[in-house]
């Protein structure tokens, strides 16, 4: 029905698109918490959410041993719109869109990475939102933050998404030393925290997963208290 009809692209623009994702409608605790499905969904048994306070150099990550990923499957995963909503779903595949990962981490950060690890092989590549808007193309860049290049050495297999540059949650020209700003982050996490033991307590009470809160096991908090 299209034969003879005059077509022409309209590929959004990748920064207004990418800043556009940034307003979907997440907060930190629901951010972490869309992660953490997609952890659940690669049947990890152990997440390991840590935060590490550096004035605006601060991170956040959450870590997993689930199945991991190739690097086709890490690209195709921080791929926009990765799966279509309309085609059947796993038991287990919280996910719908193939946006969560994505949308998530652009709501809290200016720089998302993720390095997977998969039958001994390590993958990583990193949005960082600063360089599509200089490029402006939908390019990833393969880099991952020095300090992290090790994290999956002791799982063999699993994944660990980092967030930096959290400018949602911290200004960028935040010091170490701003006594004020490091008890924000300390009480935005906090509510993390709670946040995921009331969310995902059902894994937790029947053992699917442990879920640990910088290095301490979360305990899980069931909202109907059935006790």
């Amino acid at each position: 029905m299209y034969d003879g009809i005059e077509i022409q692209e309209a590929i959004p623009e990748a920064a207004s698109m990418i800043e556009t994702f940034r307003a979907i409608g997440y907060n930190l605790e629901t951010a972490v918490a869309d992660i953490i499905d997609n952890s659940i969904t690669a049947y990890a048994k152990h997440i390991t959410i840590q935060r590490i306070w550096d004035g605006s150099n601060s991170v956040i990550t959450i870590k997993d041993d689930g199945k991991g990923m190739s690097n086709e499957e890490l690209i195709h995963a921080m791929r926009p719109g990765a799966q279509n909503p309309l085609i059947e779903r796993g038991e287990k595949d919280l996910g719908r869109f193939g946006l969560g990962l994505k949308t998530a981490s652009f709501s809290q950060c200016r720089k998302l990475s993720v390095l997977s690890k998969k039958d001994s092989q390590l993958s990583y590549w990193t949005w960082d939102l600063d360089y599509v808007a200089l490029c402006k193309k939908w390019n990833l860049i393969r880099w991952i933050p020095e300090e992290f290049a090790n994290a999956l050495d002791e799982v063999a297999s699993g994944t660990i998404v980092i967030w930096t540059d959290i400018d949602r949650l911290l200004p960028l020209n935040t010091l170490k030393s701003n006594d004020a700003m490091k008890e924000r982050f300390s009480r935005a996490l906090e509510r993390v925290r709670s946040h995921i033991s009331m969310t995902f307590h059902r894994f937790m009470e029947n053992k699917t997963i442990k879920l640990f809160w910088c290095g301490h096991e979360i305990e899980p908090w069931n909202p109907f208290c059935p006790n």
